[in-house]
């Protein structure tokens, strides 16, 4: 997996203003190695609402379902479950985590993710089957 913010490639520990992040949704790049293989995204800021008091762990930002292998997306390949939203940090640095899963199969249904605070990437995965995550980005996000 690949994250490009505009032409900008995201590699792990990255640094973006809030403004870089927002509003466009990223590029991510998903491999071919598969063929016919379907992906979910979710990215999540563990550090809501500020770093020092992460209360809102995990804040879920983004969820993409049944993403198509050798996808380059920013959400119009696969069913967007949760709109793109990152939060602006109140202060400090927030991470931005991607993680990328494998799917057995087509999801035809989906949870309701509600609220978005305090969210379960790994309940997420067990609850759909996913296992582990296949693929991880992630970056730092700053006011």
């Amino acid at each position: 997996m690949t994250v490009y913010y505009d032409n900008r490639w995201i590699t792990s520990c990255s640094t973006l203003k809030y403004s870089d992040v927002t509003p466009n949704r990223p590029r991510v790049e998903i491999g071919n190695e598969q063929p016919n293989q379907l992906y979910t995204l979710i990215m999540i800021d563990p550090d809501a609402p500020t770093p020092d008091q992460p209360s809102h762990r995990e804040l879920v930002t983004w969820i993409v379902t049944n993403i198509p292998s050798g996808s380059s997306f920013a959400f119009s390949d696969g069913m967007e479950v949760v709109p793109y939203n990152v939060v602006n940090p109140r202060g400090g640095f927030h991470r931005q985590v991607m993680l990328l899963y494998r799917q057995s199969s087509i999801i035809t249904q989906i949870i309701t993710v509600q609220p978005q605070t305090n969210f379960s990437s790994s309940g997420f995965a067990a609850t759909h089957n996913l296992g582990n995550p296949v693929g991880v980005a992630y970056f730092n996000v700053r006011r």
